[in-house]
């Protein structure tokens, strides 16, 4: 086992943006060559409406492509200008996916992760909510939902 793993570490354009800006520049030349149409230059049946139309989705699908090209070729060009690096790998010998979601959760809900081992329930006991919900001595009282019980977040209750 390694100790120790390379990296690399690169810019990378965001292909969102770039196509998005590819496409307003689209609409945007599509809306500057609408201007410059001669309305008896078009054929009967169309209007300038029409052409406009036709344009932007032209335009635009066509440039939302070309911002996209453009992102590919320069995430490509920055692939060449990695720089690489040797970090020190941390690694966790622990293989059993139940138990890497057991320590999950625990620790999302602010428990220590090495402690609920022993206590989380046999996997052949079953506990009814029905059950305990009859045998909570207060149990009355989470039905009745009172102003002044606490929220089930923790968070304290401004009695609203």
């Amino acid at each position: 086992m390694k100790d120790q793993i390379d990296v690399a570490v690169r810019r990378s354009p965001k292909y969102s943006v770039f196509m998005g800006l590819g496409a307003i520049l689209g609409v945007l030349v599509a809306g500057a060559l609408t201007l410059f149409v001669d309305p008896e230059a078009i054929p009967t049946g169309y209007t300038v409406g029409k052409g406009a139309g036709l344009l932007l989705l032209i335009l635009g699908v066509g440039g939302l492509f070309l911002g996209g090209l453009l992102a590919l070729i320069l995430d490509w060009s920055g692939r060449r200008k990695a720089r690489k690096y040797r970090v020190g790998a941390e690694i966790d010998m622990v293989d059993d996916p139940k138990e890497i979601a057991r320590r999950r959760i625990a620790e999302a809900n602010g428990e220590d992760p090495d402690a609920g081992a022993e206590a989380a329930p046999e996997a052949g006991a079953e506990t009814s909510p029905d059950t305990t919900a009859e045998t909570s001595p207060d149990a009355g009282a989470e039905a009745e939902g009172s102003v002044d019980d606490e929220p089930r977040n923790g968070s304290p209750s401004t009695g609203v």
